[in-house]
């Protein structure tokens, strides 16, 4: 299964707005993509480090076979939907 792993910070502009584009999209695909949701200022998993998370926010997708795709800044309805089927 994928795995979408979106980094924010709750006083992020564009963040709040990415989270309401996340929260329309992911619905969607509920049962083949496990959404994560990380705040970088809470962070204690260490991905946030892991993947160098240095704007937010910042996306991550995990495909079935390992390999990932990073984006970062906002992602428009179209371009996360884009993301999670590619």
């Amino acid at each position: 299964m994928k795995k979408l792993i979106k980094f924010y910070a709750d006083w992020c502009g564009p963040c709040q707005t990415y989270a309401t584009i996340w929260d329309e999209v992911t619905p969607n695909y509920e049962g083949q993509v496990e959404f994560v949701n990380i705040d970088v200022d809470k962070d204690t998993t260490g991905l946030a480090a892991k993947y160098k998370v240095r704007s937010i926010p910042f996306t991550v997708l995990i495909k079935e076979d390992g390999s990932e795709v990073t984006k970062t800044g906002l992602l428009t309805k179209n371009e996360l939907e884009e993301l999670i089927l590619s």
